[in-house]
């Protein structure tokens, strides 16, 4: 990654001011930090898929004159006034709610990465990191977790831009940054992403899994459905680490690092794209728990919910007989004196 230009501004919603951060000021910590931060927003690990409403709109206005090589302070401070004036008024409406907007700084930077030009808008918060003054390590901006939000596009010479990506680590979209900042719409709504989401989930990875391991695709589909339906908000890698996580499964066979990765793939699959983040609207996740595993030709284990792991065992016997066995002490009562019977 090459930074062809960057400029930074602290935005004062107090003192109603933008100030430009010497670059002469700039501390490793910090540069490090950017870097890092960078990595992120370009890597499309992340992020939602915009689109501008008009090619006129101020910031896209401004970003053809990064392509024409106009003059990139003049450009950014331009964009900096214009997030300072959206957040004064985004904060006179949250102020009803007890929200405060965070402080911060505003990065804006013009970078290389394999060939592609890329455009860059970037605030982050302020917490317990970077000192103000020499924006060395002490206290301001989150390293560890990094709290921010970001938008970037690629740059074509012909003024086209493509592939714009907005990020907020902010539970839910802060509208005031994409909105009235941006001027963007959403490519998918949350309706959209939530149903593409789990269908493809579901289809493109579970259901082709089913036949061959059947204990393993209940597992992950029950758990599935779980964590659509107890998030308000899906991220691919908070999927991956919390519906799946460590999972030990019951077939040896089944390469569980080998069923993420197709599952990370499938948001840029063209056949059914969606989102790697966004709001999850809980009506339309139509799916239940798989409710019946058929045990005999008679008899059918009916499930209501999720379960412990240690409810229900799989044994088998030296002479090959297979079982099922289920923890319960309500379900022993009825089955209790077959045992004696069984056994005399």
């Amino acid at each position: 990654m090459d930074i062809n230009e960057i400029q930074i501004f602290k935005i004062d919603l107090n003192e109603e001011d933008v100030e430009v951060i010497d670059s002469s000021t700039y501390g490793d910590d910090l540069v490090e930090y950017l870097k890092e931060l960078f990595g992120v927003v370009i890597s499309g690990s992340s992020g939602r898929q915009f689109l501008f409403d008009r090619e006129t709109t101020e910031v896209r206005a401004q970003i053809t004159r990064i392509n024409n090589n106009g003059d990139f302070a003049e450009i950014t401070k331009i964009i900096a006034d214009r997030l300072l004036s959206v957040e004064f008024e985004a904060q006179e409406k949250m102020s009803k709610l007890g929200i405060t907007i965070q402080k911060g700084i505003l990065v804006q930077a013009k970078i290389s990465e394999h060939g592609q030009d890329k455009f860059i808008i970037c605030k982050a918060d302020h917490n317990e990191f970077l000192n103000e003054v020499n924006y060395q390590l002490s206290r301001g901006l989150p390293v560890k977790k990094k709290a921010f939000k970001a938008f970037v596009c690629n740059l074509h010479s012909d003024n086209s831009i493509d592939g714009i990506l907005v990020y907020d680590t902010n539970p839910s979209d802060t509208k005031y940054w994409w909105k009235e900042l941006l001027e963007l719409s959403m490519v998918f709504t949350d309706e959209d992403n939530t149903e593409k989401a789990f269908d493809a989930i579901d289809k493109a990875v579970f259901t082709k899994m089913k036949k061959d391991h059947p204990q393993d695709y209940t597992y992950l589909r029950n758990s599935t459905v779980k964590y659509f339906r107890s998030n308000d908000r899906f991220e691919i890698q908070d999927f991956l680490d919390n519906a799946i996580g460590n999972y030990t499964p019951y077939d040896n066979n089944l390469k569980i690092p080998e069923l993420k990765e197709k599952i990370r793939e499938l948001p840029s699959k063209p056949r059914s794209p969606f989102d790697n983040q966004f709001n999850i609207i809980k009506d339309k996740v139509k799916a239940r728990f798989l409710s019946k595993v058929k045990l005999t030709p008679e008899i059918d284990l009916h499930i209501k919910g999720d379960f412990a792991d240690n409810t229900i065992f799989a044994t088998e016997e030296s002479d090959g007989a297979k079982y099922v066995k289920i923890k319960s002490d309500e379900g022993y009562k009825y089955f209790k004196n077959l045992e004696q019977v069984n056994n005399q």
